[in-house]
């Protein structure tokens, strides 16, 4: 079935709400053309692959976690590699919308994902910020289960499908109270801090963020921030398909990261 691009724009609106994002984000549509589609192409990050994809599948929709646009855009180069992608997209009629902070921050957004894989309990923000609501989250592994800093880890590697997670900080026998923060969070270690996290789950931690976590007694698991976020590819598909009918085509490729064994 065909909808118009701008009924499933004003449902990813309502569900993660332009409010809730950061001053510097840019969530929203990048591109926006009067279209219909029965398709929609659904990825992490906005890349020449995406937009082949859609073209391959007569899409007309890219929905994308990161957007397309930081800054402003001062000229369209088709020499350049924003600029080919631009021009190829409005040449094919396809709109690009992202949900960035805004859906960090919204209800079943990418830290609820990560609570709901590690099922935590009494969960709440971990972080107010500037806007009035919350970032990361914070809670309680089911009553009576402990686990690991090391089953913890495999637990991650297992169900992430990643093998290249770093932990830091003290090791710990038993685990309770966890904190995450999907993407880049080492601006909220202090808050995992205060919170009593035992454990801090994000991604982007350089060196000197975990040897502070190291000499707060927090033990740090960073899972990259792709696949810290990459849960929420799966997500947006499930909430579309739930309310309209239509094709949804997600893509989980970390198009930044290669592999050594395929060079």
């Amino acid at each position: 079935m065909n909808y118009k691009v701008s009924e499933i724009v004003d449902f990813m609106n309502d569900w993660a709400k332009p409010s809730y994002q950061e001053s510097w984000d840019n969530s929203g549509s990048q591109i926006l053309l009067n279209e219909k589609t029965d398709s929609v192409v659904i990825s992490l990050d906005l890349t020449d692959e995406i937009i082949n994809r859609a073209i391959e599948e007569n899409s007309k929709l890219i929905i994308t976690h990161h957007p397309m646009f930081f800054s402003g855009i001062k000229s369209i180069d088709e020499n350049s590699y924003m600029g080919k992608n631009i021009i190829k997209a409005i040449k094919n009629n396809i709109s690009i919308y992202s949900a960035h902070t805004s859906l960090d921050i919204a209800e079943d957004g990418v830290n609820d994902c990560l609570c709901k894989l590690l099922g935590l309990k009494d969960v709440r923000g971990l972080l107010k910020t500037e806007e009035g609501y919350y970032m990361g989250k914070v809670g309680q592994l089911e009553e009576m289960q402990y686990i690991s800093l090391r089953e913890l880890s495999e637990f991650l590697i297992d169900s992430l499908k990643y093998d290249g997670i770093k932990v830091y900080g003290k090791n710990r026998e038993y685990i309770k109270r966890i904190a995450i923060c999907g993407g880049s969070g080492a601006s909220l270690i202090d808050d995992a801090i205060e919170n009593n996290a035992d454990v801090y789950i994000t991604g982007d931690i350089k060196h000197h963020d975990a040897q502070y976590a190291y000499e707060n007694e927090l033990s740090i698991i960073d899972i990259s921030h792709y696949h810290g976020e990459k849960l929420i590819i799966d997500q947006i598909a499930k909430k579309l398909k739930e309310n309209f009918e239509i094709s949804t085509i997600p893509v989980d490729i970390n198009a930044f990261e290669l592999s050594i064994e395929n060079l």
